[in-house]
C-alpha cells in the first residue's frame, strides 16, 4: 500500500519579509536608546540643579562667614573683647623693640641650610 505524501508546496518565504524584521528591529532599538538616553538626560538635570542649589547654599554660607569673620577681626571688636577678659595691652617702648634688617650678601632664612637659621632668642628660649 502506497502512502500518501502531503502534496502541499511548502514555500520556503516567510510571510512577512525578513528586511521588514530588520527595520523594524533597527526601529526599535533606536526607540529604546532614546527613551534611555531622554531618562539619562533627565536625572542628570535634576542631579545638576541640586549640585547648583547646594553652590548657591554654600555661597550664601562663604559670604557669611567672611563677613562674620571680617566683623570679629575689626579694630573695635578686638578691643571689646580685651577689655571684656580684662587684658591690657599696649605698645611696646622703642627700645624694646628688635629690627633684624639682612644685608645682601647673606640669603635668607627660608634659603639658609636649617642649622644655619637664627631664631630670636628671650631668657634663653628660641620663638620659633
Amino acid at each position: 500500500m502506497k502512502t500518501r505524501r502531503n502534496r502541499k508546496k511548502f514555500s520556503r518565504e516567510a510571510a512577512i519579509p525578513s528586511p521588514f524584521f530588520m527595520a523594524l528591529g533597527v526601529a526599535m532599538f533606536v526607540f529604546f536608546g532614546y527613551i534611555w538616553l531622554d531618562q539619562r538626560c533627565e536625572a542628570l538635570g535634576r542631579c545638576i540643579s541640586q549640585l547648583e542649589g547646594q553652590k548657591v547654599e554654600l555661597q550664601r554660607q562663604i559670604k557669611q562667614e567672611r563677613s562674620r569673620w571680617e566683623s570679629a577681626k575689626s579694630l573695635e571688636q578686638v578691643e571689646h573683647l580685651l577689655q571684656r577678659h580684662h587684658v591690657a595691652m599696649t605698645w611696646p617702648d622703642e627700645r624694646n623693640i628688635v629690627r633684624i634688617r639682612r644685608t645682601v650678601e647673606e640669603p635668607s632664612a627660608m634659603e639658609a641650610a636649617p642649622s644655619r637659621r637664627q631664631f630670636a632668642r628671650v631668657g634663653g628660649i628660641a620663638n620659633d
